[in-house]
C-alpha cells in the first residue's frame, strides 16, 4: 500500500504521475516485482524474470552500493541537470543528493508496478527538495515522447542521464530504446538550443548591417539569370572525398562543362588547386566566418562572385573583393519587412537551414539548374578525417567522436560512421532531394554517406556520360540588377519603426510598475489584489506581443528565453497558488525584460545608423 505522505506529495505536486499510478493499481506484477529485506535490514527490490532472480540493489547493502555508483558521476556540476533513468527504490538518488545538493534533476520511471512499490516502502520526500523539476513514468512510444518534449521544453541546462545499472541487464532492450530516443531528442533540441543562442542575436544583427548592401546588389533569385536554365552544376562540399575530385574538377573548369559552385569551406581547397569556382555561396551567421574566406581576401581574387544570405556574418561583407549577390533566408523577418521590389512582385527566399549545402541546392532549383551533381558531400567520416585536407582549422576524429559516432549506409551500401549533426543534414538533404522530384541529383561523393533520392555516380563517368558539352559556363553571366526596390516604401517602414520603438517604452514602463506592484502585494499576501494584477498584466503582455519592433526583432534574438517563459506561464495557468504565481512571475518576467532591453538600447542604435546610411542612398539615386 502507498504510503499517506507519498499520496498526499504526489497528488499535490505531480497529480498526473499520481493519475498513472492510481489507474493502475488493478493491473500491478506484484508477483514477479516484490520487495524483500536485504543482509542489512534494509529493503531492496526483486524482479523475477522467467526462473531468474535480479535484484534492482544490492541483497547486502543498498546505501552502499548507491554510494559506489555516484561516486563515478563526481564531476557533475550545479550547472547541469540530471535525469534519472530507473527509480527503483531511490537509494542513488538520495546518494547523489548528498554528494551534490545544489544540481538539479529529474526522474524518470519507465515502469509503473516499481515506482508504486517504491511510494509503499520509502518517503518520496527524502529526495523530494527543491532540485526535484520533474517525475515522469512510462515507455510506450506516444508516451515517451510527451515526456521527453516535456523535459526538454522545460530544462534551461544541459543535461546528464544516470541510468541506474541493474536496468541495462534487467530490462535491456526497453532500457536501450529509452537512451536511444533520449540522445536523439535532447541532441536535436539542444542543437536548436545551441544555434539559437550563438545566433538568434546574430541573426537580427546581420539582417540590419547586410540591409544597405542587399538593396546595393543584386538578389540572385529575383535576377534568375536564364545562363543557369538547363544546365548542370557541381555543388563542391568540404568533405574529405573533395580531395580524390580535384583533376574532374579542374577538366570540367577548364572545359566549361558546367558551372562550379563552392559551398562553405570548400572555396579554399578549389583555390589552393588553382579552380576558381563560378560563385561561392556562404549562409553562416557568426562573425568566425570571414575566416572561411582569408585566402580569398588575403589573395584579393577579385574574380570569384559571393552569394551571402541576408543573415550571413555581415564582418565578412565589407571585406570581400568580389562581385556580391545575395539571397533572403526566411528567418530573416526584417528585410522582407523593409524591402518592396518597384515592380511589384514577392520578395523570393529561400527555407533556413544549418547547412548551406541544403541552402545552395534550393536555390539552384529555384534557378533551374539541371542535373545538380554533388561532390565533397560526405556527411559521415572517412578513416578519421570529416573535411578536406585543406580545410586546416578543422581537426581529424577524435576519440570522443568515435565513442558518439552512429552507422549509416554509404553510397555503395557498405556501413559508414558519421555523427547526429552530419546526419540530421543527410535527412534534411534527403527532404528537398525528394520534394524536387523533377530534378536530378548525383552524388559522386566515394565513400559519403547514401542521400536517399539521389544516384550515385563516379565523376568521371558523369563526365563521360553527363557533361559532354564544351563551354556551355558565360563567365559573364552576373553583369545584371535589372530588379530595383522601392525606396520610398523603406522610408516609410523606418518611420514606422520609430514610432513602434517610442509605444514600446510605454508598454515597458507599464511592466516595471505592474511588477512592482506584485512584489508589493506578494510581500502583504493580498491575494485578490494579486488576482487584479494578473488581468492587468495579461492586457500589458498582450500590447508587448502586439508590437512588431520587440516581436520582429528583439524576441527573435532571445527565442530561447521567451520559449522556456512561455512554458512556465503554460504551467502557471493552472496553479491555484497566487502567491508562487506572482513570485515565478516577477522573478523570471522581469529578468526576461532586463534581458530584453540591452538588446533595444542596441539595436535602436543599429536601425539608426541603417536608416541614416539608407536616407544618404536614396538622395544619391533621385
Amino acid at each position: 500500500m502507498i504510503l499517506i505522505d507519498n499520496i498526499s506529495f504526489l497528488k499535490k505536486k505531480y497529480p498526473e504521475v499520481w493519475q498513472t499510478v492510481n489507474e493502475h493499481q488493478e493491473n500491478l506484477d506484484l508477483e514477479n516485482i516484490r520487495v524483500e529485506m536485504a543482509k542489512n535490514g534494509l529493503p531492496t527490490l526483486m524482479v523475477q524474470t522467467g526462473s531468474i532472480s535480479n535484484f534492482l540493489h544490492s541483497k547486502y547493502d543498498p546505501v552502499s552500493e548507491a554510494e559506489k555508483v555516484i561516486a563515478q558521476f563526481q564531476n557533475i556540476d550545479s550547472e547541469k541537470h540530471v535525469v534519472f533513468y530507473g527509480v527503483g527504490l531511490g537509494y542513488h538518488i538520495e546518494a547523489f543528493i548528498q554528494q551534490h545538493p545544489s544540481t538539479s534533476f529529474s526522474i524518470y520511471e519507465p515502469n509503473v508496478t516499481i515506482f508504486t512499490q517504491y511510494a509503499s516502502h520509502r518517503q518520496i520526500n527524502k529526495i523530494a527538495n527543491n532540485n526535484l523539476k520533474n517525475i515522469y513514468m512510462g515507455i510506450d512510444s506516444d508516451v515517451l515522447t510527451k515526456n521527453l518534449k516535456h523535459l526538454i521544453d522545460h530544462v534551461k541546462a544541459e543535461m546528464v542521464m544516470i541510468v541506474l545499472p541493474t536496468y541495462e541487464r534487467i530490462f535491456s532492450e526497453q532500457t536501450k530504446y529509452f537512451i536511444e530516443e533520449f540522445r536523439d531528442k535532447v541532441f536535436l533540441k539542444r542543437a536548436t538550443i545551441s544555434a539559437n543562442l550563438s545566433f538568434a542575436k546574430r541573426l537580427t544583427v546581420n539582417s540590419i548591417m547586410n540591409m544597405p548592401t542587399a538593396i546595393r546588389t543584386p538578389n540572385l533569385l529575383h535576377e534568375k539569370p536564364s545562363e543557369f536554365c538547363g544546365k548542370p552544376a557541381i555543388l563542391v562540399s568540404a568533405g574529405p572525398s573533395l580531395d580524390v575530385e580535384i583533376e574532374n574538377l579542374r577538366y570540367i573548369k577548364e572545359n566549361g562543362l558546367a558551372y562550379i559552385f563552392s559551398v562553405g569551406t570548400s572555396i579554399n581547397t578549389l583555390i589552393e588547386n588553382g579552380i576558381e569556382p563560378d560563385a561561392a555561396f556562404t549562409y553562416d551567421g557568426s562573425v568566425e566566418n570571414q575566416m572561411v574566406f582569408e585566402k580569398v581576401i588575403e589573395r584579393d581574387l577579385k574574380s570569384i562572385p559571393l552569394v551571402f544570405g541576408s543573415i550571413v556574418g555581415h564582418e565578412l561583407i565589407p571585406k570581400y573583393p568580389g562581385p556580391l549577390l545575395n539571397f533572403v533566408v526566411a528567418r530573416d523577418y526584417l528585410t522582407p519587412l523593409y524591402l518592396k521590389r518597384e515592380d511589384g512582385k514577392s520578395i523570393d527566399f529561400v527555407d533556413s537551414s544549418k547547412s548551406i549545402a541544403i541552402i545552395t541546392l534550393q536555390i539552384l532549383y529555384k534557378l533551374g539548374c539541371d542535373p545538380v551533381v554533388l561532390v565533397g558531400q560526405n556527411l559521415a567520416y572517412l578513416g578519421d578525417s570529416w573535411y578536406s585536407k585543406n580545410i586546416t582549422y578543422v581537426g581529424k576524429v577524435d576519440e570522443k567522436q568515435r565513442k558518439e559516432a552512429i552507422v549509416v549506409k554509404d553510397v555503395e551500401g557498405k556501413d559508414v560512421y558519421t555523427n547526429r549533426g552530419l546526419d540530421m543534414f543527410r535527412k534534411e538533404m534527403e527532404h528537398y532531394v525528394n520534394m524536387y522530384s523533377d530534378l536530378e541529383v548525383i552524388n559522386t561523393t566515394k565513400g559519403g554517406a547514401h542521400i536517399e533520392g539521389t544516384t550515385y555516380v563516379s565523376l568521371d563517368k558523369v563526365i563521360a556520360e553527363k557533361l559532354t558539352e564544351r563551354n556551355i559556363v558565360n563567365k559573364d553571366w552576373i553583369n545584371k540588377h535589372e530588379v530595383k526596390y522601392d525606396l520610398p516604401h523603406f522610408q516609410e517602414k523606418a518611420k514606422w519603426m520609430n514610432e513602434l520603438q517610442t509605444k514600446l517604452d510605454n508598454v515597458y514602463r507599464t511592466f516595471h510598475l505592474l511588477l512592482a506592484d506584485m512584489e508589493f502585494a506578494l510581500k502583504r499576501k493580498n491575494a485578490k489584489e494579486l488576482e487584479r494584477l494578473f488581468n492587468k498584466f495579461d492586457k500589458a503582455f498582450d500590447k508587448l506581443q502586439a508590437n512588431h519592433f520587440f516581436v520582429l526583432l528583439i524576441q527573435s534574438m532571445n527565442i530561447t528565453e521567451f520559449e522556456f517563459l512561455m512554458n512556465t506561464f503554460k504551467e502557471l495557468r493552472f496553479s491555484k497558488d497566487p502567491f508562487e504565481k506572482a513570485e515565478r512571475v516577477t522573478g523570471e518576467f522581469r529578468s526576461y525584460l532586463d534581458n530584453c532591453r540591452v538588446d533595444i538600447d542596441n539595436v535602436k542604435d543599429m536601425l539608426a545608423a541603417m536608416h541614416k546610411e539608407m536616407e544618404e542612398y536614396a538622395m544619391c539615386v533621385k
